[in-house]
C-alpha cells in the first residue's frame, strides 16, 4: 500500500519526521559504510567561526556542498565529510574581551594570557554546541556532516599540523622579519594580510585638503618665495612629514594667485603641476614652467614643529625629492611624505635616509610628541562601549589658523579597507612583522591556479587570477593572544632564529617557571598546550645562546589555510588518509574566500606540496533582500534561516536557493517567490502527483511486484514520458557533473510541471479512472511510479 499524505501535512512537518527517521536508523552514517570500499571523491569543508550564528547566506552555501556530495555519493562514490571548527582569532577574543567585561587590549596582560585564553577556550567549545548554531542548522537543513569527528583548529594536533607548514616555509627561506608599512587594525593593535585587507572596502567621505607650504630655498629662481601646493586626505599623518615628492617629468609651473576668501584677499604665488591648475580659485597668471627635476633640491618650511627631525643627520630632511611614484590624475602632482604611515613614503625613506618619526600608537591615537593632540585618535572609531571622533577636523583648523590652508573640505569620496573584524578603519603603520615571501613563488601560483576548474570560470581567470599576477607578500603575524602561537625562537642579540615544527621538537626545551628557573619542558609538570603562555615559557639554550619565542600568533587564515592536511593531524599520522583525501575534488565557498580560504589554501599547498589543494571550486554570490540591499542587522533585513524552513520546509528553501538563478549570481531573497513558484508550482505538482497515483495505486491493489509490462505493450504516451526521463536523467548527469546546480534543478522543474503534472497524468486520467485493472491501466501505474522513484532521485 502506499502511504496517503495525512490531512495536517505540511512539508516542514514531512520534514521533520524524515530528520527523525534518519537519525533513529543512523541513516547517514550507513551510507557512508556502503561507499567506504568505492572510488574517493574528496570534499573539504570550509570551517566557519565557531562563535558566529548562522544565517540565509549559509544555508545557500551549505545547500551546494551537500548537493554535489549527496550527487557523487548516489553515483557510487565514498564522499568524506568531516565538519570542522574555525576558533582561533579575533572574533573569539572580543567575545571573551566582552564577557570579561575588558575594553582594551592591554586589560588581557594586567587579566594574565591564560586566564584570557582559558576563557577563550571555554566560548569556543560552549559554541560548537550552541542551540540555533551550526550542528542545529545542518541537521534541520538536512546537510549530511560528520560534526562528532570535526576538526577543531585550537587542538594541540592541529596547530602540531599548522607548526609543521610553517617550518616547511621556514626552513625555504621563506618567512622573514621585517621592519615594513602593513595596514594595521588600529583597534585591535594589530597588522592585517592584504587579503583580510580586501575584504572590506567601505566608500567614505574624507579630508580634501590642499595645504601652501613656504619654500626655504628653491631652485628654480621664480619659485624663490613661492609656496608650494600638497594634496592630502590624511591631515592626521602631517605631524610626521619629513619631506615632499614631484614626478621629475611632470611640468609644474609658478603662478600668481589673487583670489579673495571671505573678507580677506590673497595675492600669491603658488607653485604646482601645470595640469592641476583646474584646483585654482580666482585669477591665475603663469611667471614661469619647470620640470618636476628642476624642483629638486628645494627646501620648505616644517608643517608642524612637535617633533625635532635632525636635520644635521638627515641632510635631505624637509626637501623636495623626485618620486616616481607622483601622478596626476588628482591632487597638485606634489605628495607629502610621512614614511611610517605609507609604502611609497617608507621607501624614499630608505633611499634618501630619511627619518622614520612615528607619532601615533599602534592602536591610532597620537602619542604625548603631539602635545595639542596627545591621546587623540586619528579615525573615527566605533568601540563596544563608546566611540572617538578622529583629530582631522581640529587639525585643519589649527593650520588654517597658521595660514598653511589654501583650502580644504570633507569632501574626498574613495574606496577605503576597513577591519573585517571590527569595521573600523584601517591605518597604515610601519612596524615589524613576520612576513611569507609569497611573490617569490607567484609563477607557480599563476600556472597552478590554471589546473583548477573554476565555477564560474572568470572567478579563477579574473579575480583569483588577477589576484596572483599581483600577489603580495603575507604577513603573517599578529599581535594577539588566542591563536596558533607563530613557532620562532629568536635570539635577540644576535638575530639568529630557528623554527619548531612539532612538539616533539618543543619538549627538547627548557621551561621557565614563574621563579627564573629552567626545568626540562616534560619535568615541568605542566601539561603541554600549543598555545600562549606555555609556548612562552619554553625557552632553549644553543651554543651559550637563549633563544625564546617572539611573541606573536599567526595569521588565522593561515590555520584555515591548512585544512587539507591539519584536519588530518599530517605528517605526524594518518599519512596515507592524507594521501587518499589530497587534494579535494570539490570545494565551495562564499565569493568573499576568492582572497579569503581559497587563496590561503592555494598558497601554502603550492608553496609545500607544489600541487593544487583543490580541483573544482564552485563559488556563490551573497544573497541580497529582494530590493537588492545587502542584508545587515542595521537596516533590519536579515533573514533568519530557522524561521524561512520552519514556515516553508528545508527542501523549499534549498530549491529557491539552487534554482532561481545561477549561485554564482548575486540572489534576491524574496520568499514570495518560495511560497510561489516551488511551493505552488513545483512541490504542490509533485505530491499531487503522488496522491493521485497513490490513490489510484491502493483502490486498484497496484504492487510494485505486479508483473512488468514489457516497453512494447506500453501506450505510446508511456514511452514519450519515459524518454523524456531518461533525457532528463542525462541532462541532469551532465549538469552536476559540471556542478552547475541550478541547470540541474531546472531541468527537474520543468519535467516535473510540464511534462509530468500538466501532460502526462492529465492526459491519462481516464487509464487510472477506469474500471478494469488490464494491462493498460497496470502499464500506466508503472510507467508513473517509475517516473515518481527517479524523481525522487535526482530532487
Amino acid at each position: 500500500m502506499f502511504e496517503p499524505l495525512p490531512d495536517d501535512f505540511t512539508y516542514p512537518k514531512l520534514e521533520q519526521d524524515i530528520l527523525a527517521y534518519w537519525e533513529s536508523n543512523n541513516v547517514f552514517a550507513r551510507t557512508q559504510e556502503q561507499r567506504k570500499d568505492a572510488e574517493w571523491f574528496n570534499f573539504y569543508e570550509g570551517p566557519p567561526t565557531v562563535n558566529g550564528l548562522p544565517g540565509i547566506h549559509h544555508l545557500f552555501a551549505r545547500t551546494i556542498k551537500d548537493s554535489i556530495c549527496r550527487y557523487k555519493t548516489m553515483r557510487g562514490f565514498y564522499v568524506r565529510r568531516q565538519a570542522g571548527w574555525d576558533t582561533h582569532g579575533l572574533p573569539v577574543e572580543l567575545s571573551a574581551e566582552k564577557e570579561l567585561g575588558l575594553t582594551d587590549k592591554s586589560q588581557i596582560e594586567v587579566l594574565g594570557v591564560d586566564k584570557f585564553n582559558a576563557a577563550c577556550r571555554e566560548i569556543v567549545y560552549r559554541n560548537i554546541d550552541q542551540e540555533n548554531g551550526w550542528r542545529t542548522l545542518s541537521r534541520r537543513m538536512g546537510h549530511w556532516l560528520d560534526l562528532d569527528s570535526a576538526y577543531i583548529t585550537c587542538t594541540n594536533n592541529y596547530v602540531e599540523s599548522v607548526w609543521w607548514a610553517l617550518k616547511q616555509f621556514f626552513d625555504k627561506g621563506l618567512i622573514y622579519r621585517g621592519y615594513k608599512v602593513v595596514p594595521q587594525s588600529p583597534t585591535l593593535g594589530t597588522p592585517l594580510s592584504s587579503h583580510e585587507l580586501s575584504l572590506n572596502y567601505k566608500e567614505v567621505r574624507d579630508a580634501n585638503v590642499y595645504l601652501k607650504l613656504r619654500l626655504t630655498s628653491a631652485s628654480v629662481k621664480e619659485a624663490s618665495g613661492a609656496s608650494i601646493l600638497v594634496w592630502t586626505t590624511t591631515p592626521w599623518t602631517l605631524f610626521a612629514n619629513v619631506a615632499l615628492a614631484v614626478g621629475n617629468a611632470i611640468d609644474y609651473v609658478v603662478v600668481r594667485n589673487t583670489r579673495t576668501v571671505g573678507e580677506k584677499a590673497y595675492d600669491e604665488r603658488l607653485i604646482l603641476a601645470e595640469s592641476r591648475l583646474e584646483i585654482l580659485d580666482g585669477d591665475v597668471e603663469i611667471l614661469a614652467r619647470c620640470k618636476g627635476a628642476d624642483l629638486v633640491g628645494s627646501t620648505y618650511e616644517q608643517i608642524f614643529g612637535d617633533i625635532d627631525l635632525e636635520a644635521g643627520a638627515f641632510p635631505d630632511v624637509l626637501h623636495v625629492l623626485a618620486g616616481d611614484f607622483v601622478t596626476t590624475t588628482d591632487g597638485s602632482g606634489v605628495v607629502h611624505l610621512a614614511p611610517a604611515f605609507g609604502q611609497d613614503d617608507f621607501e624614499m625613506s630608505k633611499a634618501y635616509s630619511l627619518p622614520v618619526p612615528q607619532p601615533v600608537t599602534p592602536n591610532g591615537h597620537f602619542t604625548g610628541e603631539i602635545s595639542a593632540f596627545s591621546g587623540r585618535a586619528v579615525k573615527n572609531f566605533t568601540y563596544s562601549d563608546h566611540k572617538e571622533e578622529g583629530a582631522d577636523r581640529d587639525i585643519v583648523k589649527a593650520l588654517k589658523v597658521a595660514d598653511k590652508i589654501y583650502k580644504a573640505a570633507f569632501d574626498y569620496v574613495h574606496s577605503y579597507p576597513h577591519c573585517w573584524r571590527t569595521d573600523n578603519p584601517v591605518i597604515y603603520y610601519a612596524r615589524d612583522s613576520w612576513f611569507i615571501s609569497s611573490p617569490r613563488y607567484r609563477d607557480r601560483l599563476v600556472e597552478l591556479n590554471k589546473q583548477i576548474s573554476w565555477h564560474p570560470p572568470e572567478i579563477g581567470e579574473g579575480r583569483f587570477g588577477n589576484w596572483l599576477e599581483d600577489v603580495k607578500e603575507w604577513s603573517i603575524s599578529r599581535d594577539r593572544f588566542w591563536g596558533s602561537p607563530l613557532p620562532l625562537w629568536v635570539h635577540e642579540e644576535s638575530k639568529d632564529m630557528f623554527a619548531i615544527g612539532s612538539v616533539e621538537e618543543l619538549r627538547k626545551g627548557l621551561y621557565e617557571k614563574e621563579d627564573g628557573s629552567l626545568v626540562p619542558v616534560d619535568e615541568s609538570g605542566v601539561e603541554v598546550d600549543l598555545h600562549r603562555p606555555f609556548v612562552d615559557r619554553v625557552v632553549f639554550i644553543r651554543d651559550g645562546k637563549t633563544y625564546r619565542r617572539t611573541r606573536e600568533v599567526v595569521d588565522v587564515w593561515f590555520d584555515s589555510g591548512s585544512v587539507p592536511f591539519a584536519q588530518f593531524h599530517y605528517p605526524f599520522e594518518n599519512e596515507d588518509l592524507f594521501t587518499k583525501a589530497f587534494p579535494a575534488d570539490f570545494i565551495a565557498e562564499g565569493i568573499d574566500q576568492t582572497r579569503g580560504w581559497f587563496y590561503t589554501m592555494h598558497n601554502i599547498s603550492t608553496a609545500l606540496f607544489d600541487t593544487p589543494a583543490y580541483k573544482n571550486v564552485v563559488v556563490n554570490d551573497l544573497v541580497l533582500d529582494k530590493k537588492g540591499q545587502k542584508m545587515s542587522k542595521s537596516k533590519g533585513n536579515t533573514v533568519d534561516p530557522f524561521d524561512v524552513m520552519d514556515r516553508f520546509g528545508s527542501d523549499a528553501t534549498r530549491w529557491y536557493l539552487m534554482a532561481s538563478s545561477p549561485v554564482h549570481k548575486t540572489k534576491l531573497w524574496n520568499e514570495e517567490d518560495v511560497a510561489k513558484t516551488v511551493l505552488a508550482d513545483l512541490f504542490r505538482s509533485f505530491t499531487n502527483t503522488y496522491e493521485f497515483f497513490a490513490m489510484y495505486a491502493n483502490l486498484d491493489g497496484y504492487s510494485a511486484e505486479d508483473p512488468i509490462v514489457p516497453l512494447e505493450k506500453r501506450a505510446e504516451i508511456d514511452l514519450w514520458i519515459i524518454s523524456r526521463l531518461n533525457t532528463v536523467i542525462r541532462d541532469y548527469t551532465a549538469s552536476m557533473d559540471d556542478f552547475d546546480i541550478t541547470r540541474a534543478c531546472r531541468v527537474v522543474q520543468e519535467f516535473v510541471i510540464d511534462d509530468v503534472s500538466n501532460w502526462y497524468v492529465r492526459r491519462n486520467r481516464r487509464r487510472f479512472w477506469k474500471g478494469e485493472y488490464d494491462e493498460d491501466k497496470r502499464a500506466a501505474y508503472q510507467t508513473l511510479h517509475s517516473v515518481l522513484i527517479r524523481l525522487s532521485e535526482l530532487s
